[in-house]
């Protein structure tokens, strides 16, 4: 007897073993056997190698008559993942605002006075390497 395929029962199956799948996935970064920046080098190489591998199939790709379309459709597929994830991370924006923002502050209150338009030279400098003295306090 010939086996039936059935697209829905398929893709069903997919999505219940992606939503079981997270610990083995979580796993597989926490133990690694060896430490992805462990050989810089060799890393660039081989990204280059698959950029270079890559890039006729990247360019057919580029050049189908779809490929707007579908870049569209698969845009218009993300956005509600994409604006649900503000509200799901909101917290956490806020609490890195609020360590930006203070560093901001800070800075701020020790810049020179502001001056003529076209005169705030120093004061950009003097924000910049303020801005640049707290680098990563705010981790």
């Amino acid at each position: 007897m010939a086996r039936t395929l059935n697209a829905q029962a398929a893709a069903q199956k997919w999505a219940q073993r992606v939503a079981a799948s997270g610990a083995t996935w979580q796993a597989g970064f926490t133990n690694y056997r060896a430490a992805p920046n462990a050989n810089p080098a060799q890393n660039t190489a081989n990204w280059q190698q698959g950029v270079a591998a890559a890039a006729p199939k990247f360019e057919a790709a580029i050049s189908s008559a779809q490929y707007l379309s579908d870049w569209q459709a698969g845009a218009k597929n993300k956005v509600q993942s994409y604006t649900n994830s503000g509200q799901a991370h909101q917290a956490k924006a806020a609490a890195g605002f609020a360590k930006a923002f203070a560093m901001i502050t800070q800075a701020l209150s020790q810049l020179p006075p502001k001056g003529r338009k076209g005169t705030n030279a120093a004061r950009a400098t003097a924000f910049a390497e303020a801005m640049h003295a707290q680098k990563g306090a705010g981790a």
